[in-house]
């Protein structure tokens, strides 16, 4: 396994830069595997993580734990905490690990030798929780396919929206995050 260091140099790469949302992201992450009793080398196909930012410890969550978005491993939901749920695929525990301290090193220290000997408990809470994932939320080829009735694409995985009996994309539903322009 590889030490806490080599793990946010390996996140810092990725990233582009090594932060203390690196530092965190990467705690978080063996604090939720070790909690799951899951090896972050080993058992790579196991987890699945919801993360709830779109900051810097998501991008080292995502390197730790080998989740990813393009594999439907990774999921964001953008609650703007610093928090992540870890399930374990094959036995469905799961563990949500949520900072609720903050704390930064002082000008100069050491970045990652200051949160390598932060204690997990001073700095997160730990909630076992329970997640229900659908069969279309999960890793693997699309469960199902269905087209929307006003634009034509196609839409995967139960992500449709039905209204008055039509199915329709969620743009076409009127919950684009974008605005067409011609």
């Amino acid at each position: 396994m590889n030490t806490f260091r080599e793990d946010v140099e390996r996140a810092g790469a990725y990233h582009g830069h090594i932060c203390s949302g690196q530092c965190i992201g990467v705690k978080m992450a063996r604090l939720g595997m070790r909690t799951l009793g899951l090896d972050p080398e080993r058992d790579r196909k196991r987890i699945y993580v919801f993360v709830e930012c779109d900051r810097c410890p998501a991008d080292a969550i995502g390197i730790v734990t080998g989740t990813r978005i393009g594999r439907r491993t990774l999921r964001a939901m953008d609650y703007g905490k610093t928090a992540a749920t870890f399930v374990d695929l094959e036995t469905g525990n799961a563990v949500r690990v949520q900072r609720y301290q903050r704390r930064h090193p002082a000008q100069g220290e050491d970045l990652i030798a200051f949160y390598e000997a932060m204690p997990d408990e001073e700095m997160f809470k730990v909630q076992r929780v329970r997640v229900d994932l659908r069969p279309c939320d999960l890793p693997g080829k699309p469960v199902e396919v269905q087209y929307c009735a006003m634009c034509g694409e196609d839409i995967t995985d139960s992500r449709q929206v039905v209204r008055d009996g039509r199915i329709l994309c969620r743009a076409c539903a009127g919950e684009a995050y974008y605005t067409l322009l011609d």
